[in-house]
């Protein structure tokens, strides 16, 4: 038997799925990695035995948690030009918090089959339809209020391309 599900099948339902979920993991590793945080552990330790239920259950215990703080970027990804076989475009990048964002990025989502090829003004990446651009090695902070606006790239697309999913860090 050789494993995949002939077309239309389930089976090829669950491989897409499952290439989505290996993609979604993976762009989080890269945000990840390009934020200088790491990916979590791996979770190894030993559970204790679980309790049975007793007529009084323990008191739960209130515990205050500090507000998440919003990401304090802007970011925008904006296709120029497109021709046969390629296009330019341009992104940008804020800092809208109060403290420099060191090791800054930005991340978008593209069609199937479109690549970046060039970049300037930052350093490229790319997994599947996941691009992103990071600071450029000269100027890896981004102080509090101030914009990057001189990102370019081009690459290779059989149409016009779509930015979706903008994220930035």
């Amino acid at each position: 038997m050789s494993g995949k599900a002939a077309p239309g099948k389930p089976g090829k339902r669950v491989s897409s799925w499952l290439g989505l979920i290996s993609l979604g993991a993976a762009a989080a590793l890269v945000a990840a990695a390009c934020a200088g945080g790491e990916p979590p552990a791996r979770h190894t330790a030993a559970h204790p035995p679980a309790r049975h239920a007793t007529a009084h259950p323990p008191a739960r215990q209130s515990v205050a948690h500090p507000p998440v703080p919003p990401s304090g970027c802007t970011a925008t990804v904006t296709l120029v030009e497109s021709w046969p076989g390629g296009y330019r475009g341009t992104a940008t990048i804020g800092n809208a918090g109060g403290r420099p964002m060191r090791d800054w990025y930005i991340q978008w989502i593209m069609p199937r089959g479109v690549t970046l090829t060039q970049t300037w003004n930052g350093t490229p990446m790319q997994s599947g339809p996941v691009a992103m651009i990071h600071a450029p090695a000269g100027k890896p902070a981004l102080p509090p209020g101030a914009t990057v606006s001189d990102i370019g790239f081009v690459g290779a697309a059989a149409s016009p391309p779509t930015f979706t999913q903008i994220t930035c860090g």
